[in-house]
């Protein structure tokens, strides 16, 4: 059925507010504000909470990216520049790579964890993806055109991404892992519903409606058929989401 306003349960958290949840074993990753500084947190399934990245050497910019194994992505902006780092969930090993890339939103792990792909400007300031191996290596381009938000298949066989603005809308398109065309229905998003979702392997969760009322909606990536799945109040503004790896669950901030 269609999930009504009362469905939803709030989180607490230990922050002032949360961005971009993500989940992996349980556990949801958030970008959280504590003395006035942008950082990483983990909220256990317990209701612990841990900061991972405290923001004193940089604020986390955009959505963080949990690989299977646990890993994170994240991007930190510090002196005038947009940094892409690697940890392990429990804060080791970070590491800063791609460090010629001047990174544009939010990561995303390739299923088998060997690959990032990100949006990066060109020096023409347009952003362009970019799927940068994790072992070393130069990026790779995928997408030439204007390009950003790239989303992989659970199966890594492609990804999605979003589209230059046109007026208040955008596409959103496909790209295969090897930089060929991947052919998808036509959909056109409004603004603010740039974060997609995979519901597996060909069903995209997406955002429709106004730019102060968005729902989420499923849509068939063979057929172009949607599916509307929720309810929610006029005026509740959605910033970001995440599925749960069962497909069961979405957490959102909003």
């Amino acid at each position: 059925r269609v999930m009504e306003e009362s469905d939803p349960a709030p989180l607490s958290l230990p922050t002032a507010g949360g961005l971009s949840p993500r989940i992996h074993s349980g556990s949801i990753f958030y970008r959280g504000n504590k003395a006035g500084r942008d950082g990483l947190w983990k909220l256990a399934a317990g209701g612990a909470a841990t900061e991972l990245w405290n923001g004193v050497n940089g604020r986390v910019m955009a959505e963080s990216a949990v690989a299977s194994d646990g890993r994170l992505a994240f991007v930190v902006r510090r002196r005038g520049l947009t940094e892409l780092y690697v940890m392990n969930g429990d804060a080791t090993g970070i590491r800063r790579i791609a460090d010629g890339l001047d990174v544009r939103g939010a990561p995303a792990w390739s299923p088998d964890g060997q690959w990032l792909a990100v949006a990066a400007a060109n020096r023409a300031g347009i952003p362009q993806i970019f799927k940068i191996p994790i072992g070393g290596g130069s990026p790779v381009l995928l997408v030439t055109g204007y390009s950003t938000d790239p989303i992989w298949a659970p199966s890594g066989r492609f990804l999605v991404y979003s589209g230059a603005d046109v007026g208040t809308t955008f596409s959103v398109q496909a790209v295969s892992s090897d930089g060929a065309p991947h052919p998808t229905p036509n959909l056109t998003l409004s603004r603010g519903a740039r974060r997609l979702g995979f519901l597996g392997e060909d069903t995209l969760v997406i955002m429709k409606g106004d730019v102060s009322n968005k729902d989420f909606w499923a849509f068939d990536l063979r057929t172009g058929d949607e599916r509307q799945l929720t309810r929610l109040r006029r005026g509740s503004v959605i910033g970001d989401f995440t599925i749960s790896p069962d497909g069961r669950e979405i957490v959102f901030g909003r």
